[in-house]
């Protein structure tokens, strides 16, 4: 995370589209400070396995992916695997702006927190 951290912007923007109560990591963190605090927590409940990207594009300053992911839960004891698609934007080579986005819905359901649905 070293590399990540010291590419952030100081005023950076790290928005995660999950809900805070189902993801401690979900919602908007602001500043390094922030940015790191929400790495921690991620860190706290998974370990990454595969984190592939599958696609990327560039325009500018912003830069879109897709990402294959497979991580163990630690508090469930169970391994999910989804997608997760973000776009960051740089400003003087710095990421200025982060925003996440990933099935939450269909994590609960690996992690046994939320029932299937027919």
């Amino acid at each position: 995370m070293r590399p990540l951290v010291a590419a952030l912007d100081d005023h950076v923007v790290w928005k995660s589209n999950s809900l805070p109560p189902y993801f401690r990591f979900g919602g908007e963190h602001l500043n390094r400070s922030g940015v790191m605090d929400l790495l921690a927590k991620v860190s706290s409940e998974y370990s990454f396995t595969r984190y592939e990207i599958d696609d990327i594009s560039e325009t500018g300053d912003e830069v879109w992916a897709i990402c294959d992911v497979v991580a163990y839960h630690r508090p469930t004891e169970r391994m999910v695997a989804g997608r997760i698609a973000f776009r960051m934007s740089f400003k003087a080579a710095r990421l200025a702006a982060y925003e996440g986005f990933f099935d939450t819905a269909g994590v609960l359901q690996q992690q046994g927190r939320l029932p299937e649905l027919l």
